[in-house]
């Protein structure tokens, strides 16, 4: 269907909520990840956030990209298609480059090409306008390429030795089920390269191209069905689909667990792993966020729509869906400048090492209170200045 004849729809509150809850779980997540020290790993709390919420929170915040990105183009569909291709490459562009300014002011310049969320998410925001032109069956066909096409890519270019081809077992549910979920036990490594800075824009950075594009691809499928009014018949089956991918993504993780020596970078049978994605992570992650997704969106979008109010919580999330880009610039600040102090008074960079579980979690939920009040104050002074702000004045002054 042409983006001209779709109907007219109203704006999905659970992408909105979804979008909130998934950036709190980030900083959450990251507080923990980076202040967290080796005693911190072995706990419930640790494993729950970086592993449970952090897995799946970075696969469903790039299928919600890949909705919204079908919502937003429904309000311009009047428009012609170089003006808004000219839009989104502004957006795209501010996003990437926003997302190479915080590595680098959050980490340091030597990281800037370490390759995060958002220098993703402005690559995809470009590369996503070309799907309005593709039928969906194509950019099914085109995702799912992605995801078999890349622990082969991944094996031909050799790309184990960026990790020294060396992983843990994850603490604490190594303990219940030995050898099906496994972190690099060595830092990543940057470069300055244009063969390094290719290969981790591509294969071995936080977020690479290969296989994270497959998120925000599945999501512009799911996009359209909820512009086309056909989101609310398709639940059942698509729930159905999410659970059967869920034990896909599960038993090619356990049969990967009892294969000694299975790779989790090149190998399909593998065992789970976040960094690189694997194969049978990519399923469990699409599973299990497409089935939240599709819950929430029949509690506040089918069930609730006859609700004159959101509740408290789905409120706050809400309001920092709208200043997503802001939030989670400041929020890599607010983990970066500290360790970066500390540093500056006692010569020792706590980097992965600065306190246990509990302080880590307590420090990540008050820079999301800090964060949720601060936001909220400046869009009640008119929201000048936010990095929202500043990329609505380029497409206004550039298109």
């Amino acid at each position: 269907m042409n983006i001209n004849d779709w109907p007219a729809a109203k704006r999905a509150l659970s992408i909105d909520i979804l979008r909130g809850f998934a950036l709190v779980g980030m900083v959450l997540v990251h507080f923990m990840i980076y202040f967290g020290n080796p005693a911190a790993m072995n706990t419930w709390l640790y494993f729950s956030l970086n592993h449970i919420m952090g897995d799946l929170g970075a696969s469903g915040f790039l299928l919600i990209m890949g909705i919204s990105q079908v919502l937003s183009g429904r309000k311009h569909a009047d428009l012609e298609h170089r003006l808004i291709f000219k839009q989104t490459l502004i957006r795209g562009g501010f996003i990437f480059t926003i997302g190479l300014l915080m590595l680098a002011m959050a980490w340091g310049p030597e990281k800037i090409w370490q390759w995060d969320i958002l220098t993703l998410m402005g690559f995809a925001t470009v590369l996503l306008f070309f799907c309005r032109f593709l039928p969906s069956w194509i950019i099914l066909f085109a995702a799912f390429c992605i995801a078999f096409c890349t622990p082969f890519l991944r094996g031909q270019l050799a790309v184990a030795s960026i990790w020294n081809n060396n992983f843990m077992p994850v603490p604490v549910i190594s303990s219940y089920f030995p050898g099906i979920l496994f972190d690099p036990a060595v830092l990543l490594k940057t470069g300055w390269s244009i063969k390094d800075i290719i290969q981790g824009f591509l294969f071995t950075g936080d977020f690479p191209v290969f296989p994270w594009i497959f998120f925000p691809l599945i999501g512009v499928v799911l996009g359209r069905r909820i512009t086309e009014q056909k989101m609310q018949g398709d639940l059942p089956l698509l729930l159905f689909i999410s659970i059967i991918f869920v034990f896909l993504g599960l038993g090619l993780g356990y049969a990967g667990s009892l294969r000694p020596g299975a790779s989790v970078i090149s190998g399909y049978i593998t065992p789970l792993c976040f960094y690189p994605d694997s194969f049978s992570m990519i399923f469990l992650q699409l599973g299990m966020s497409s089935a939240i997704i599709f819950i929430c969106y029949y509690l506040y979008d089918i069930r609730g729509t006859n609700r004159p109010e959101i509740g408290f919580f789905a409120g706050i999330f809400t309001s920092i869906s709208h200043s997503s880009l802001t939030f989670y610039f400041l929020h890599g600040l607010l983990i970066g400048w500290p360790l970066a102090l500390i540093y500056v008074f006692s010569s020792k960079y706590y980097l992965y090492n600065l306190m246990e579980a509990i302080p880590a979690f307590a420090c990540g939920l008050t820079a999301v209170v800090l964060l949720a009040l601060g936001l909220g104050k400046w869009d009640k002074m008119g929201g000048k200045y936010k990095l929202e702000w500043f990329l609505a004045a380029l497409i206004r002054r550039w298109t």
